[in-house]
């Protein structure tokens, strides 16, 4: 144990923890979540949680900037509230068969993990050397006690997540509070803590009033005006000398009664505390750590540290006003332990109590605790769709409103209630605008509660550590922090997600029988924890479909990559005990931080796009199963999951299409194209893709799309609808057709307004400029652009469009062709727009789009049914579209 600077977060292995719990009074989004929220991704925990004081969590939301949980999501933040305030600092993970105990002084602030001087003390357990068992019993026994009072999702999180997943917490020996036990440094520890019951005050007095303390040092950069801790410490301790470390940017004991019994110290002239300070880097740094150490006379000694300042409040002499705090109680038989934390105090150092300045801070409970005092405590807001979850603490007999934020923590809706309950549901019309930010008040819009920000039920659910998403979470994680190319990872679970799993849709996996038929009702498997869902409408099934969907997940890591560029903003920090200044000195993943030069070699690069290329081989043979296979479905409507296999497609095509890499080999530069602009018609290219994928799905589309009961699950859908539609125009319109495929261009695009777009002029008229919006919206994003967009999106504009409108005024008012020629565009269900490649003087017609099965003879895509022998169509009605 050394009270040297250095990151706590250091301390973490990689791939060791699942999860873990942590405590703070102050909070920093912006420091936690670009670097403690990264560094426990980078590291594999998914479960994070979060306790804060709940007076400065309300105070941080006075300050709200809307970029809160926006850096970095997917941790649980969960206010406490108590007469006094909310101290303790533990960090506790949680692995299969290790875990990790860290107990000191430092906030989750870039201070408190940054440049302060604090003082941690940490412990390994491993169930093959359980030497540390009995400590992370008693710090197991305090956060259960904590958990058991939380409301709302953070309860599973906090407990049976955890427990499920790290079995060794159940067989931990049982523990008496407070007790001393043994560790693997061979010194004792007890885990104190203030509670109803009892304080750090009188364990600790427990454990050494016997003894014959000759010597107390006092280290905190809180005391009280009177120090009465410290008068406390002489009255019980009268032979002892007591050394009373100061630092002047905290609170100084200015009108306690000094006798020659107490000798001060500045902190900057405390051994280690110098030499650091002698380091320009530290010059700012400001004493944080809280320690009370004991000399006795035959050489054993004892050394409090933890969260607590040696205050009344903090150390236990308030009674029920004290504060929650932790700190743990070191002995040793040897000695040593102020030498070993480098701390050494010579008196030709000491001063006077009056050298000391003295600053008119203002306490906490002025600027945090009476500011936030409220008749209701808001503890959690779960947003689970569209159905938001309130559990509060308190009462309230009057009619109240809940009152709605946006992102920039603008007013946006409220919502009267008659009756106050302790847990209320209400449902949110999510057409209004982001949900961000909830408060209650009375019906003159008084404030009754702290503001609370709203959680994502679904999105905390994904963070479960279960082994079987492990992998894809850790992917996500590592995209998250910069590496894109981990993408193509992903790929493999989209191909394999057979979430719906009915008839035709579980043909991508190569390891089942393609032609099964299955159960279109069976369940999807529960790879998140909904345990504590109680939907307020039956329709789970739809819900937990929407969680379990692997390709929506990889879906949504290719749109996170589209995304702009988050901004990091910070908000303005509450400098009360905690100090939060600058950053510290950890190596986040902030954005100069994530880029990596990639060490590139050929063989890299064609295993990336074997990757890329198999999943488009996947997704076609999928979709030509279900058009053609000898198992075909009959009526078969594309469901969600095959919307987003689709959009997946899209994206990859927009990312990696026209994508060149270099690569040294032999001495020389080469270059790589993932998915180059050629003119082929297999999936290694983006023409072959568009052709086939596009084709396909648009062929797939002609039936209509799955019905589903679930209003989200019915946005959702039409929401990837609307993607899809602008997506495929985009990827037609980025392609380089020659003259002769110009047929492909136009009869996909008429296709693509059909079946995705409108059925009636007047819809399409309403509509066409807002879709053409997107559109040039979505090519601005482009990263890579084919000869020959400009040109496809001006046919688009003055042929395509106007010739659409003019056919659904022809399917209207019932006007039919009955004769067209070879070389033309005709519409005719259910076929929908194909070219005419030959026609009968009968109207025998022989047609290409798309979409039909490639026919190896005639080299074109040119059959309708997956009959040996072809037959053409006659057709007697139709209508022929001129461009």
């Amino acid at each position: 144990m050394a009270l040297e600077r250095e990151n706590i977060l250091t301390l973490i292995g990689s791939r060791r923890y699942h999860s873990c719990i942590l405590t703070t009074f102050s909070f920093d989004f912006y420091f936690f979540e670009m670097k403690a929220m990264k560094w426990l991704r980078s590291c594999g925990v998914r479960n994070v949680n979060v306790f804060i004081d709940g007076h400065y969590y309300s105070e941080l939301m006075q300050q709200a900037t809307g970029e809160e949980m926006q850096l970095t999501a997917g941790y649980s933040l969960y206010p406490v509230f108590q007469k006094s305030i909310f101290h303790p600092k533990i960090w506790m993970l949680f692995g299969d068969k290790e875990g990790l105990l860290i107990v000191g002084s430092g906030n989750l602030t870039s201070s408190g993990n940054g440049n302060n001087d604090e003082i941690w003390g940490a412990f390994h357990f491993d169930i093959r050397s359980p030497e540390n068992a009995p400590i992370f019993s008693s710090a197991w026994n305090y956060l259960s006690m904590l958990s058991s009072t939380v409301k709302g999702q953070m309860n599973e999180k906090t407990t049976r997540w955890i427990v499920e997943h790290s079995k060794w917490l159940n067989e931990l020996p049982k523990v008496k509070p407070f007790q001393f036990s043994q560790t693997s440094q061979k010194e004792k520890v007890a885990f104190l803590f203030n509670s109803e019951t009892s304080s750090i005050w009188e364990e600790l007095l427990k454990h050494i009033s016997n003894e014959k303390v000759i010597e107390i040092t006092s280290i905190s950069p809180f005391y009280d005006s009177k120090g009465k801790v410290l008068q406390e410490l002489k009255s019980f301790f009268p032979k002892a000398e007591i050394n009373v470390v100061l630092d002047e940017s905290g609170f100084i004991p200015s009108l306690m009664e000094v006798n020659k019994t107490f000798t001060f110290y500045d902190w900057r002239d405390a051994g280690v505390s110098k030499v650091q300070y002698a380091k320009s880097e530290y010059a700012k740094s400001k004493l944080h750590g809280k320690i009370i150490h004991f000399k006795t006379k035959n050489g054993k000694e004892f050394c409090l540290f933890g969260s607590a300042n040696v205050t009344p409040e903090g150390i236990g002499l308030a009674g029920k006003n004290s504060n929650a705090e932790i700190s743990l109680l070191i002995q040793s038989e040897n000695g040593g332990l102020l030498n070993g934390l480098g701390i050494k105090l010579k008196i030709g150092n000491s001063k006077k109590l009056s050298d000391f300045a003295v600053k008119n801070n203002k306490s906490i409970y002025e600027t945090v605790i009476k500011n936030n005092k409220f008749k209701v405590q808001l503890l959690s807001a779960e947003l689970i769709y569209d159905e938001l979850t309130l559990h509060t603490n308190g009462n309230f007999t009057e009619q109240f409103q809940v009152i709605f934020f946006d992102r920039q923590n603008r007013y946006l809706h409220s919502q009267i209630f008659p009756k106050f309950e302790q847990e209320l549901k209400l449902r949110l019309n999510l057409e209004l605008g982001t949900f961000q930010y909830v408060q209650l008040a009375n019906n003159e819009g008084e404030v009754i509660s702290n503001k609370l920000l709203i959680s994502d039920y679904f999105l905390l659910a994904k963070t479960h550590p279960n082994p079987k998403t492990e992998d894809i979470e850790r992917i996500y994680s590592e995209i998250q922090n910069g590496e894109l190319s981990k993408v193509l990872d992903l790929l493999h679970y989209a191909i394999i997600d057979e979430t719906e799993n009915e008839e035709g849709t579980s043909i991508l996996h190569k390891n089942k029988n393609t032609d099964a038929k299955r159960d279109g009702n069976k369940e999807p498997e529960k790879l998140y924890d909904l345990s504590s869902y109680r939907p307020i409408e039956h329709s789970a099934y739809e819900k937990s479909l929407l969680l379990s969907s692997l390709s929506l997940r990889v879906l949504d890591v290719l749109k996170f990559i589209h995304s702009k560029a988050l901004s990091t903003n910070r908000q303005a920090d509450i400098s009360i005990d905690e100090q939060e200044e600058n950053l510290g000195n950890i190596n986040g993943n902030e954005e100069n931080e994530v880029k990596t030069v990639r060490n590139l070699s050929f063989a890299l690069l064609k295993s990336e796009r074997r990757k890329l290329v198999s999943y488009f081989d996947n997704l076609f043979n999928n979709q030509q199963a279900i058009l053609y296979g000898d198992n075909r479905p009959k009526a078969y409507k594309p469901t969600l999951t095959d919307l987003t296999k689709y959009l997946i497609a899209l994206e990859l095509m927009f990312e990696y299409g026209g994508k060149a890499e270099k690569y040294d080999e032999q001495d020389k530069q080469h270059f790589f194209s993932y998915l180059p602009f050629a003119d082929n018609y297999d999936s290694d290219n983006v023409k072959g893709c568009c052709l086939n994928l596009v084709g396909d799905f648009l062929m797939l589309a002609k039936t209509g799309f799955k019905e589903y009961e679930f209003d989200y699950t019915k946005k959702k859908v039409e929401e990837l609808k609307d993607d899809a539609f602008v997506n495929t125009v985009v990827c037609l319109v980025n392609n380089r057709w020659k003259d002769d495929e110009l047929h492909y261009f136009f009869s996909m695009m008429l296709n693509t307004l059909h079946y995705l777009g409108w059925k009636n002029v007047d819809d399409f008229n309403n509509n066409i400029e807002e879709l053409k919006t997107k559109i040039n919206y979505r090519i601005s994003q482009l990263k890579q652009r084919a000869n020959g967009l400009e040109q496809n999106l001006e046919l688009f504009d003055k042929k395509v469009c106007p010739a659409f409108e003019k056919v659904i005024q022809q399917l209207a008012d019932k006007n039919f062709d009955t004769s067209a020629v070879q070389g033309q565009i005709i519409y005719k269900s259910p076929w929908g727009y194909s070219y005419v490649h030959s026609v009968s003087k009968t109207n025998d017609f022989t047609l290409i789009r798309p979409g039909f099965m490639w026919d190896d003879d005639k080299e074109d895509y040119i059959k309708h049914s997956p009959d040996e022998i072809y037959l053409p169509v006659k057709l007697l009605s139709f209508i022929c579209i001129n461009l």
